[in-house]
């Protein structure tokens, strides 16, 4: 992997929440991907007041496998341990229920306390002034909080990592290779998957179906899988043959229950790459969401790309 590369988008816009944070990451990733010749096409998606703004680099009426990456990133979750399982949108939702609602129940209680039970108590002005206006700011940090939330500034595992992996492997493509091959960074990759659901319908307007390599969450982890929906196990099944490491890479079928809640359920024909470490029978990736998200393997990193470069080289 090249170093300035896996830098650039891992920590000078390794954050990516704010529309501006998005606007100015997609700047950067229109010069590297227009540096091998690829032509941009927005695609948008809109549902009440949310926007996702997709990008798909490349010819659609060309493309015959396309590299998948979620690119935005996430809010942050005030709690010492984040599971999410790359491969279960049903399970990520379940474990995900204490970290956002706890911290959020408990700032309520403090609320409720200060403003029934101390504030009443207080004779002093100026103390009950300052009582005041600390629960003011926490009602103000607790909405907010609910509403749009924080961003989380480390977000090297998921998904800036596989950010620089999918730009390196366009680089790494003859010009023959390249037409063929299509890259989509998708955004909103959360609760409704906007980014998905918008880009599933443009291919459907384009009477295009191409194969789609979803790549989630690897930049660290002892453990490879790909993950695919049904009807697509050959697809998974041809992809790890390329794999570098002639490691045994498990391919798991997403059934319903694992796609709901994911991006996943709107892609027909489509695998994801992930690693992480195995919980039972599920592969998880811990520090999503908080300031450990700092971690990555470079050889895990590099191990992945000439596994697609394989793929996609024998393709063509």
């Amino acid at each position: 992997m090249d170093k300035q590369r896996l830098e650039r988008y891992t920590k000078e816009y390794g954050c990516r929440y704010t529309r501006r944070q998005k606007n100015k990451f997609l700047e950067v990733l229109h010069k590297e991907m227009a540096e091998c010749g690829y032509e941009s096409t927005d695609i948008q998606g809109k549902r009440l007041f949310s926007r996702a703004n997709n990008v798909l680099y490349g010819n659609v009426k060309q493309m015959k496998q396309v590299i998948v990456v979620p690119y935005d990133t996430l809010e942050k979750r005030f709690w010492p341990t984040v599971r999410y399982y790359p491969l279960n949108g049903s399970k990520t939702i379940s474990k995900s229920m204490v970290p956002l609602y706890v911290p959020a129940i408990v700032l309520f209680v403090v609320l409720f306390v200060g403003v029934y039970l101390v504030q009443p108590k207080i004779s002093d002005a100026m103390a009950g002034l300052l009582v005041s206006s600390s629960m003011f700011l926490i009602a103000i940090l607790l909405i907010y909080n609910l509403l749009h939330g924080f961003s989380n500034r480390k977000n090297y595992n998921r998904n800036s990592a596989a950010i620089a992996c999918a730009v390196e492997v366009a680089h790494s493509l003859s010009k023959e290779e390249r037409a063929k091959t299509g890259f989509l960074f998708t955004d909103k990759n959360k609760q409704y998957f906007l980014g998905a659901e918008a880009s599933a319908n443009y291919f459907h307007e384009q009477h295009k179906q191409p194969e789609l390599i979803v790549l989630d969450c690897i930049g660290k982890g002892s453990c490879m899988q790909i993950g695919f929906n049904p009807q697509n196990r050959k697809l998974a099944a041809e992809l790890a043959k390329h794999d570098p490491s002639k490691t045994t890479i498990e391919c798991v079928k997403l059934n319903e229950t694992m796609r709901s809640q994911h991006m996943m359920a709107y892609f027909k024909k489509a695998v994801m790459v992930a690693c992480g470490e195995l919980e039972g029978e599920d592969l998880c990736v811990l520090g999503t969401h908080t300031g450990k998200d700092t971690e990555l393997d470079e050889g895990l990193l590099d191990r992945v790309k000439k596994m697609l470069l394989g793929y996609l080289k024998h393709q063509s």
